[in-house]
Parts: structure tokens; C-alpha cells; sequence
């Protein structure tokens, strides 16, 4: 097995999100209502990870797409300025940089006004393949958004990280009944899946934690973290292990971005050896610190102080 260029190769999904917080009503006609902020992010499912890597101290490679267009310079910009390695970025001409504008409600839910572009159009090139399975962990996240990309080109990049020897990790978003058929091909060659329990129970066609683990351990996935929301997350691997990790009590702000913020936590814990419970306990503090603020990646500053964060912040009861 080749040394690792970089401790996670991130793949996928790469939006500009527009977040304005907080928004209790559009205003009729060509109304005004004045909100407290708003934020440009790095967002999408891969790029909500690899933001909180980089922050989190991690090598980071992005592996993505962006257009052609004013907010793909400003998505890269962003990138780096956490760090971020995006050599394994790739523009397609002709096309605009997908986008999301979040209007955050008060309660910190985030209804969504996405503009495809890029990432629906971009399908990984042989030499950003090869460079994506240089990461010791490789991790894809949008299965059912990256439309040049489901299926086929998907289990190919995830088969050869895995030929590779590496770690691969898998997410999705805004999973659909049929977006079991896309995932089926890919789960052998995933070490460890971590959706959302909405995700799963679409699929899985139950809320149940343990059960939703296990459809997808049956179909080949070598381990599940599922996040859970105000109810932690549920870990299951096929060797039987088997545990909740608890939520710690916040005040939300807004919870874009959280779940791939999950991702990105407990990708930093593998890094770093922990044991899974204590990669888990991590996660869930990255994503609660995501919580606190506005837009991916809030409010991390780096590992010792997120590990400081999972040390110390109360447990939300049960």
C-alpha cells in the first residue's frame, strides 16, 4: 500500500450556500424584512466535510466540482483559506457553481432554494481518481445529487480506494425510496456508512436505529453512524458492536450543515486512532459546535478545542 498524501481525500458535492438567519416569513411583493446575518459558506455534502476536517487539523484533499462563474473563485478561496487542498477540484465550463439559499427559521430549521450546477454535471477525470485515493480515508459524500456520477462511477472510485487499502466512508442526501438502488452497489465497498436517521428510514422503511444499521450491514456496508439529532447517533458495525451516543444539550442556531459536520468529526477521530465510541463522542461535538452558529463549519476553531467542547458540554437528556 502507497504512504497517504493526505489524511482524507473528500468527494463529492461542493455548493455555495447563502444563509440568512433568523427568517420567519418571506416578505409579500417587493417587501423588506431585516434579519440578524447573513453568511457565505462551503457547503454540500462533501464540502460541509472537508470544511470541518480542515478546521479539525486534517490534511485535507477536496475532490469536486465547481462552474464556471464568480462563486466558483470564492468557493476555492474558502477552501484554502481553511487550508484545504483543492488540486483535486475540477471547474466544467459552461456551467454555474451550484448554490443553496437557506432561509433559517427560528428554531434553527432550514428550508432549502438549490440551484443544481456543477456538482450534478461533474463526473471525476482518471487523474483526480487516482489522486483521491491517495488520502488515507476516502470519503464520498451526495449519493442521489451527483447526477454524472451515481452508479457506475461511484462504486469505481469507492472499489479502487478500497483496492488502494484505504478507509472509505459514504454519505448521502435526500434520499428517496429509489435511492436504495444506488446505494446497493456501493456498500461492499464502504467502511463505514453515516446518514442521517431520516436518510435511512426512507430507505430502510423504518425509524428504528438498530434496524436501519443492520439493513445496511446486510448489504455489505462494514459499519453504520447514524446521526440522530437531538437523539445523538447509533453506531453498529458487522462484527455486532453496538452503541448510543447521546446528544449534548446546545442552543441551536441553525442546523445547516450538521450532519456532514458528523462526518467530518468522525472521519478526524479515525485520524486520529481514537477508539469508535470516542470518534462518535467527537462527531457529535462537531456537529453540536455547527449548531451554535450559522452555516458549515461554524464555530470550529480547531481538534484541542473541540475534544475540550466533547469534554464539557452538558449531555441532553433522553
Amino acid at each position: 500500500m502507497l504512504s497517504a498524501t493526505h489524511d482524507v481525500s473528500v468527494c463529492g458535492t461542493y455548493i455555495l450556500d447563502i444563509v440568512g438567519v433568523p427568517v420567519s416569513d418571506i416578505p409579500p411583493g417587493g417587501g423588506r424584512l431585516l434579519i440578524d446575518e447573513i453568511r457565505l459558506c462551503v457547503a454540500g455534502t462533501a464540502g460541509g466535510t472537508a470544511v470541518p476536517c480542515g478546521r479539525l487539523g486534517l490534511r485535507t484533499l477536496a475532490v469536486g466540482a465547481v462552474g464556471s462563474d464568480e462563486k466558483a473563485d470564492w468557493v476555492i478561496g474558502a477552501l484554502e483559506k481553511d487550508g484545504i487542498d483543492t488540486s483535486g477540484m475540477e471547474r466544467v465550463p459552461g456551467r454555474p457553481t451550484s448554490a443553496t439559499m437557506l432561509p433559517i427559521r427560528p428554531d434553527g430549521s432550514r428550508p432549502a432554494l438549490h440551484a443544481r450546477g456543477a456538482s450534478a454535471y461533474w463526473r471525476i477525470s482518471p487523474a483526480a481518481q487516482t489522486r483521491a485515493c491517495e488520502g488515507r480515508i476516502v470519503h464520498l459524500g451526495g449519493v442521489g445529487s451527483l447526477l454524472a456520477m451515481d452508479g457506475e462511477p461511484t462504486r469505481a472510485l469507492l472499489a479502487d480506494a478500497k483496492a488502494a487499502g484505504r478507509t472509505t466512508t459514504l454519505d448521502l442526501i435526500a434520499a428517496r425510496a429509489e435511492t436504495l438502488s444506488l446505494l446497493e452497489p456501493l456498500l461492499p465497498h464502504v467502511d463505514f456508512f453515516m446518514p442521517s436517521i431520516e436518510e435511512t428510514a426512507i430507505i430502510a422503511g423504518t425509524n428504528d436505529p438498530a434496524a436501519c444499521a443492520e439493513f445496511f450491514i446486510a448489504r455489505g456496508a462494514g459499519a453504520c453512524a447514524i446521526s440522530m439529532g437531538e437523539k445523538g447517533s447509533y453506531v453498529r458495525t458487522h462484527d455486532g458492536e453496538a452503541f448510543t451516543v447521546p446528544a449534548f444539550k446546545i442552543d441551536v442556531r441553525d442546523t445547516s450543515g450538521c450532519g456532514d459536520a458528523y462526518s467530518g468529526g468522525f472521519i478526524a477521530g479515525l485520524v486520529k486512532n481514537m477508539e469508535l465510541r470516542e470518534c462518535a463522542r467527537l462527531a457529535t461535538a462537531t456537529a453540536a459546535l455547527v449548531a451554535t452558529g450559522v452555516g458549515s463549519g461554524a464555530n470550529l476553531v480547531s481538534f484541542e478545542e473541540t475534544v475540550a467542547a466533547m469534554n464539557s458540554l452538558p449531555i441532553l437528556a433522553a
